[in-house]
């Protein structure tokens, strides 16, 4: 076992956006920073590209999948036996272990939440508060707008309901597709669902719109998941690379397996950690912020012992569990041009509802029916069920795939700690001996009504532009689980760490640091005591880059 002799202010273990962040927000403050990654950097981008494109199934893990980091950094994405499963039910999102995180193939989707959703308890009766309102972030909002490089119109999005802005976004919106410009004009200017007004609105996106921050405007290159062939999407390692250029230390290939404390003090000491070639190593800091995402943080922590005196490290595991409607538009959409979505609607948002059933929000597809049917599958429909063939079979493929469209729903999951990430006792180890991550997940009543109440808007608004068959589409059936269970998953991972005022019900304070250990900190969606329906990018950067204030004067106090 080697140890490092020169301790450093700050290891960030995870180079993720939120690690990406803090590395960058306190280095360029003068602070020696460290960052710790267990996969590796990926420097030459056309390899995955090339990846992609030479792939049968065009999938993240075809995209991704790489033998070394396959056996070292795993996760479902490219070593599907990762996860361990206690329930019938599996929880299906996942993520990317290896620099820059999982914004490699996130759909750069950046709405904030909206001012409710940080008090759900209060307003609502169900969940829980948060310990910070949207005034308390609403600057960081803007800050992480600024540094991701986000695109958007601020006249639309600065309302009260969906929460002022102080700041206009740094970039003008990503312009619509053609079939947004068509959905809009059939939409009714006084369309009425579920008591809400209907209103088809501009996406914020992680994407530029112009060039920005040293990287191209987006080229409608339509493969935002997995992978941005030019980067005009936002990833973690634009500010990997500039925490870099700042003076941190990047050192990828560092799988960390423990953080130790001071019995006494309860201050964190030390990180361990294993490199590729399964050497042991360790290193020392004033402060550790863990930002390894909402599942390998908790792993990290049980296999510690550390920051759960409260009993929820692990526990109220969340996702935005998401269906589809699908429809055959009125008139020709030609679909599969530019971003998979660049609308949305966000009437179902918020409401008196959610003390009955999740709210929601509905993404319009740009990519047809989207995983409800892939083309592939459309096309063997086509030659199967109707028999076409021939010039025939082009006629009609031709006339189906340029009118198809597609609602996605995202519904909002209530914290449960019943649904868990546990470290798994019956010898399913990593490469390093770790205990693979356990999974206990299920879906109660809450978002059961949500999915029946999106279900219906769905197919109330595709009928109001004239859009014929629309149709929920159900996933495909699982062993034991009921029909009403099935979902898709959204890629939302959030929970296991969550925030809160009281140490006795949560892991880390308002400030991201651990009720029982002062120099910790945990960053990530994984503090987030509930999810709302916004994706969870932004808000986790906004919250990060506030508790980084509270970092810099922990390092700063530590003498």
């Amino acid at each position: 076992m080697t140890r490092s002799r020169q301790p450093y202010d700050v290891i960030v273990i995870g180079s993720g956006v939120c690690g990406a962040l803090t590395a960058w927000t306190l280095a360029t403050r003068g602070r020696r920073v460290l960052i710790l990654e267990a996969g590796m950097s990926t420097s030459d981008r056309s390899t995955l590209i090339g990846n992609y494109a030479a792939s049968a199934t065009q999938s993240i893990g075809a995209t991704y999948s790489d033998p070394e980091n396959d056996q070292f950094a795993p996760t479902e994405d490219t070593a599907p036996s990762y996860y361990v499963y206690a329930t019938p039910l599996h929880y299906k999102s996942t993520y990317q272990r290896r620099v820059g995180g999982s914004t490699w193939h996130f759909l750069g989707n950046m709405p904030r939440f909206l001012p409710p959703d940080f008090q759900l308890r209060r307003r609502y009766g169900v969940g829980v508060d948060w310990p910070l309102a949207y005034d308390d972030l609403e600057q960081f909002y803007c800050d992480a707008e600024h540094a991701i490089g986000v695109s958007g119109d601020h006249a639309l999005w600065n309302t009260a309901t969906l929460g002022h802005r102080s700041r206009p976004f740094p970039m003008s919106k990503i312009w619509e597709s053609y079939s947004d410009r068509v959905f809009r004009r059939r939409l009714p200017d006084d369309l009425v669902v579920g008591g809400a007004q209907v209103r088809l609105m501009t996406t914020p996106q992680a994407r530029n719109s112009r060039p920005y921050d040293g990287r191209p405007a987006c080229a409608g290159n339509s493969s935002c998941v997995p992978i941005c062939p030019i980067q005009a999407k936002y990833d973690g390692t634009v500010h990997v690379k500039k925490a870099v250029l700042a003076g941190a230390e990047l050192r990828d290939r560092c799988v960390v397996s423990r953080i130790v404390a001071d019995p006494a003090s309860g201050a964190v000491t030390r990180v361990y950690f294993h490199t590729w070639d399964k050497e042991e190593h360790s290193v020392t800091s004033r402060i550790v912020v863990l930002a390894a995402h909402a599942i390998e943080s908790a792993r990290i922590l049980l296999y510690s012992n550390l920051a759960n005196r409260s009993d929820q490290v692990g526990r109220n595991l969340m996702d935005h569990l998401q269906g589809t409607v699908v429809a055959i538009a009125p008139e020709p959409v030609y679909p599969f041009r530019g971003p998979p979505t660049t609308s949305g609607i966000d009437a179902f948002r918020d409401g008196m509802f959610r003390s009955e059933h999740g709210a929601f929000r509905l993404s319009l597809g740009n990519d047809g029916w989207g995983r409800a049917e892939t083309v592939d599958q459309g096309l063997a429909r086509l030659i199967t069920d109707e028999r076409q063939i021939g010039t025939a079979l082009r006629r009609r493929a031709a006339e189906h795939f340029q009118s198809l469209l597609r609602f996605s729903y995202s519904t909002e999951m209530l914290p449960r700690p019943e649904n868990r990430v546990e470290l798994d006792d019956s010898g399913n180890i990593d490469a390093f001996g770790i205990p693979r991550p356990r999974f206990s997940f299920a879906i109660d009543d809450y978002s059961r009504n949500a999915f029946t109440a999106a279900q219906d808007a769905c197919v109330k608004i595709f009928e109001s532009v004239g859009a014929t068959q629309a149709a929920y589409k159900p996933p495909p059936p699982e062993p034991g689980v009921a029909s009403s269970d099935l979902y898709l998953s959204a890629g939302h991972i959030s929970g296991t760490c969550r925030m809160g005022r009281n140490a006795k019900t949560s892991v880390v304070d308002r400030d991201c640091r651990a009720h029982d250990h002062e120099n910790l900190f945990v960053v990530g969606s994984s503090v987030f005591p509930t999810e709302g329906t916004a994706n969870p990018t932004l808000t986790a950067a906004a919250v990060t880059l506030r508790s980084t204030r509270a970092m810099n004067s922990t390092i700063e106090g530590s003498g």
